[in-house]
């Protein structure tokens, strides 16, 4: 029997304790288990056993990946909604300089690549990392009904929000959560996860 096997009866057995390392060992013994297929000294805890399998299908229940359809539908609503939100914040610089009779500096007005997508830049950091950070969801998520989680299922700090934010100007990073399990290069490098909200 592996050790895997073993641990998962001494979780439940009425008779496992813990030693200095915090390692489960019998409490009769005071040793690891080294039983092959049943302990003589096993003892169901039925509470404990209750317990374990409620806490490991809630696990289950919250880390449900997002579907690649769902990924792939954030991806496109999300384009759509930060190219919005680029046009509003333009609008609303364009109107302030314009209350104040400031003249717009000619870089703004010439526009270069460089300008553009730097401006544009800033706008997907404030859109991605200010949604993110405190919601989870951008507004595409909150269509598509998924989040943005850590490994606890718990909405991520601002630096792991910052480095998947980054991560998605690499070339070609969109296309990476089409893997087997869904997740793309800014999940993995950031430590996070798209999961299923409802």
């Amino acid at each position: 029997m592996k050790r895997e096997e073993q641990l998962k009866l001494c979780m439940i057995c009425k008779n496992h304790t813990f030693n200095a390392k915090k390692e489960i060992i019998c409490s009769l013994t005071n040793r690891e288990a080294d039983f092959d297929n049943s302990c003589s000294s096993y003892i169901e805890d039925l509470e404990r056993k209750k317990r374990i399998e409620l806490a490991n299908s809630t696990n289950q229940f919250v880390f449900k990946n997002a579907s690649k359809g769902k990924r792939f539908a954030n991806l496109l609503l999300d384009l759509l909604f930060s190219i919005i939100f680029n046009f509003i914040i333009s609008f609303a610089i364009a109107v302030i300089f314009m209350a104040l009779s400031w003249s717009i500096p000619s870089f703004l007005i010439e526009g270069s690549k460089l300008t553009d997508y730097l401006f544009g830049f800033v706008i997907n950091m404030i859109y991605y990392c200010g949604l993110e950070a405190t919601t989870g969801r951008t507004i595409a998520k909150y269509i598509t009904k998924t989040k943005v989680v850590n490994e606890k299922g718990e909405i991520p700090d601002f630096k792991s929000i910052l480095i998947r934010t980054l991560c998605r100007y690499i070339p070609f990073e969109p296309f990476t959560f089409l893997g087997s399990d869904s997740s793309g290069l800014h999940d993995r490098v950031s430590n996070t996860r798209v999961i299923d909200a409802e």
